[in-house]
Parts: C-alpha cells; structure tokens; sequence
C-alpha cells in the first residue's frame, strides 16, 4: 500500500468534507421531506510531485418508502344485521317470566327482553344492596324483587327489544 504525502491527504480530505457539506446544504431532500445521506467516493493518484488530480463522486441514495394501499377496515356491528330501533321508556315495571319485564308507560305497556348484560341501577336498595349507592344489580335479582312484590319505578333504555339499562327512578 502507498501512502499519500501529507498534502495530497489534506487536500483530498478537504473535497471530501466540502463536497458532502455542499451536497447537505443543497437542498436535496427526498420525497419524506428528510434529506437522504450523501455518499462521497473520492480517488487519488499517487504521483511524486506534491500537486495531486483529486476526483470526487457524490451520490445521493432516495430511501424507498413503502406505499399503502389497503383502506382500514369497516366497523361491523356487535350484532348481526345491526341496531335497528333504539328506544327509552319511563314507568313502572312488572315481572313477565324469568328473562323480560313489562315498564308500564303513560303511552301503554311495553314488553322488553332482560339479558345477562343489562344493567339494573337500584338507589334504594329494594333490589340488591351491596356496594355504592346506586346498587349495581343483576336482571335476576331484579325479577326475583319484582315476584316478590317490590314497586320499582324506572327509566329503561332498550335496543332492538332488550333492555340495556334500568335505572330506577325514587319519586318524592
């Protein structure tokens, strides 16, 4: 290996560093908006006059960026064919067998189904009365209350026939 007189060094380290600080400070940049790194690749020919030929060769890379072309996915809803009526009714409730209740409204009756995720809100604790007030219950204490003869009166939000909460409501 030959080694370069200290000036031809200098000298070739010098257009190195000018011809990447150019390059950077063009205002090159790349489709991403950040400006892609520089490459420089410079060559000397060793000769025994001081005076070199330097070559520099500065290459910019572009970074591919990857295009997407799917579109995010559709929300489906929780229940086949979707919600198709949502409902609220105030009155006041009466048992109708194990998994529905009747709210008797100033407009009539209405029937609504109770599942296990209905959520039954008692403030006086005719129905449950464990934990914070209102009392969280399930749909079977509730029927069990109502058989039993508790009067609970209630707002009772209902989607597609089930009732999804049923709060109850204290009259003065």
């Amino acid at each position: 290996m030959t080694r370069l007189p200290s000036a031809v060094r200098g000298s070739v380290l010098a257009v190195a560093l000018a011809a990447c600080l150019a390059a950077c400070s063009s205002g090159g940049s790349s489709p991403t908006g950040s400006a892609a790194a520089p490459s420089a690749t410079p060559s000397a020919s060793p000769s025994a006059t001081p005076s070199a030929t330097v070559t520099v060769t500065v290459t910019e890379s572009q970074p591919s960026v990857p295009v997407s072309t799917s579109t995010p996915p559709t929300p489906t809803p929780s229940r086949s064919g979707g919600i198709t009526k949502v409902d609220e009714v105030t009155g006041r409730l009466s048992p109708v067998g194990k998994e529905s209740v009747v709210v008797d409204t100033s407009d009539g009756p209405h029937e609504v189904h109770l599942t296990a995720d209905t959520v039954v809100l008692d403030t006086q604790g005719s129905v449950c009365d464990k934990g914070a007030v209102p009392h969280r219950c399930t749909s079977e204490q509730l029927v069990k209350a109502l058989k039993a003869g508790v009067t609970f009166e209630a707002k009772v939000l209902i989607t597609d026939g089930d009732a999804v909460k049923i709060e109850e409501i204290v009259r003065d």
